[in-house]
């Protein structure tokens, strides 16, 4: 998906939630499951378990793979705490650690460590209070094989996740 039509996609999501009335929702002692694309350097998407201990407070199990010519295998956790709660929305920082390990058919594996935190935001709809909405920016730093990266976590509008509370 090119960045222009992600950009609108993301754009009208916004809109369409300002317009619908969104709401701050008290997530303590619920579980959300559902995907975030934040942990993997190589483009696989996690599937995502997130629990809130209380209103304040919650952690989540991220997991992915992809399996092919190419070997994909991440796994990896985040803290989270709620900063600030505003009418249509959650604002939370997050601290993030994981594993990701790549094994090419031609080649040696590699295995990377990375740790990271920042900021997120989760919109919940009105007609569909249990869906969750996320979006999130920061800064990781990954060593794979004595070599390090610095950098953000989100490039562009690609920290996204969409989770299901039950």
């Amino acid at each position: 998906m090119s960045k222009k039509v992600l950009s609108a996609l993301i754009c009208v999501l916004f809109l369409s939630a300002s317009i619908c009335g969104l709401y701050a929702k008290d997530l303590s002692k619920k579980t959300g499951v559902g995907f975030n694309s934040q942990l993997s350097g190589l483009g696989v998407d996690s599937l995502s378990v997130r629990y809130w201990f209380s209103k304040k407070m919650a952690v989540e199990g991220l997991l992915g793979f992809s399996l092919g010519d190419d070997t994909i295998f991440n796994v990896g956790g985040k803290f989270l705490t709620v900063v600030k709660e505003e009418k249509n929305l959650n604002l939370y920082g997050f601290g993030i650690a994981g594993i990701e390990s790549y094994n090419p058919d031609l080649g040696e594996s590699d295995t990377a460590l990375t740790l990271g935190g920042g900021f997120g935001a989760e919109f919940f709809f009105s007609d569909f209070p249990n869906l969750g909405l996320a979006a999130e920016v920061g800064l990781n730093f990954t060593d794979i094989n004595d070599n390090s990266q610095f950098g953000t976590a989100a490039g562009w509008l690609s920290a996204v996740g969409i989770r299901y509370y039950l």
